[in-house]
């Protein structure tokens, strides 16, 4: 009994994932970090929604916690169409000094670096 249950979910999942268009991503060359005093919370799970309908080749961007200077703040995830050559992802690093930098997740011009 489990066996088809687990193929009809696999498919699901496969059919479902085909359907999310994501951009190219790449590094924040040439960013300036935003400095944190803590990393942000895990990313909150979110039903993805149908694509607009006016929308001509629109690309997912997922969720991200941004740094409002005293806290951090969900950013909802949001189909948006193309506007530049890839996206740089929100991420947070630790630098050589110990401390936390953050970027937030952008466009950028130019071809990502493989």
């Amino acid at each position: 009994m489990r066996a088809p249950l687990l193929v009809v979910a696999i498919i699901t999942l496969v059919a479902c994932s085909a359907a999310i268009r994501v951009p190219p991503t790449g590094p924040h060359l040439g960013d300036d970090p935003i400095a944190v005093p803590t990393r942000p919370p895990p990313g909150k799970v979110q039903v993805v929604p149908p694509p607009p309908a006016t929308a001509k080749k629109p690309v997912w961007i997922d969720g991200e916690w941004e740094w409002t200077g005293r806290r951090w703040q969900w950013k909802d995830g949001r189909w948006e169409e193309m506007q530049g050559d890839y996206w740089a992802p929100a991420i947070t690093v630790r630098l050589s000094d110990g401390s936390l930098a953050h970027f937030k997740g952008r466009w950028k011009k130019g071809a990502a670096p493989k």
